[in-house]
């Protein structure tokens, strides 16, 4: 599952996917801004057939904290 949510971050943010690591940010990267979140964070609810609850939405900010919500919504 990690490696998939990578790999739809780097496709939607364009950008390779050596440069998505567990440790990277929205604003490390200039593709990461706030559109690009939201591009992120919808596009891993379609194609994962999941709902990020509200009260998350703001704390998905890096790669580990949607690896993190994702895994625990495909897992409840």
């Amino acid at each position: 599952m990690e490696k998939l949510v990578k790999e739809i971050i780097a496709r939607v943010l364009n950008v390779d996917l050596e440069v998505i690591t567990d440790t990277l940010s929205s604003g490390d990267i200039p593709q990461w801004d706030s559109v690009g979140n939201l591009a992120v964070i919808s596009t891993i609810e379609q194609e994962l057939n999941i709902e990020f609850p509200l009260e998350v939405l703001f704390d998905l900010t890096s790669v580990q904290s949607i690896i993190d919500e994702v895994i625990k919504l495909i897992h409840d």
